[in-house]
């Protein structure tokens, strides 16, 4: 793998969806009540985690690194995709930001997923 420039990160679909992801969330953590400290750290967390696990391993200057840690920020999109249904649940955020939330989560997923098939074929040659 290549070094690559500081930024360039940025140009990545799996990053900008994670970026998405990551804005919606401080949306919803707006919604939360100050009490539910618990969730309200697991979300920022979780959200956080997506996009800096994809920078982490961007710049880790290998493609197996890189892999690792796509599958880290994959976990971490699916634990932020679950802890959004049960605030839904808990009825602290609508349904439509629900609906937006659960949605751009589930593409990000999708992309990430892809970046990582698409970086394990290379890896494979």
């Amino acid at each position: 793998m290549q070094n690559f420039k500081s930024g360039n990160h940025r140009k990545l679909i799996a990053w900008q969806m994670a970026d998405e992801l990551d804005l919606i969330a401080q949306e919803i953590l707006k919604q939360i009540p100050k009490n539910e400290f618990k969730t309200r750290s697991q979300i920022d967390s979780a959200s956080d985690s997506v996009g800096s696990n994809i920078v982490e391993g961007y710049y880790s200057n290998s493609t197996a690194e890189f892999i690792r840690f796509l599958r880290y920020a994959r976990r971490s999109c699916g634990e932020l995709g679950e802890r959004i249904r049960r605030v839904y649940r808990k009825e602290f955020i609508t349904k439509d930001l629900f609906e937006k939330a659960n949605d751009v989560a589930i593409r990000t997923g999708y992309i990430i997923d892809r970046l990582m098939q698409s970086l394990e074929k290379k890896l494979n040659r």
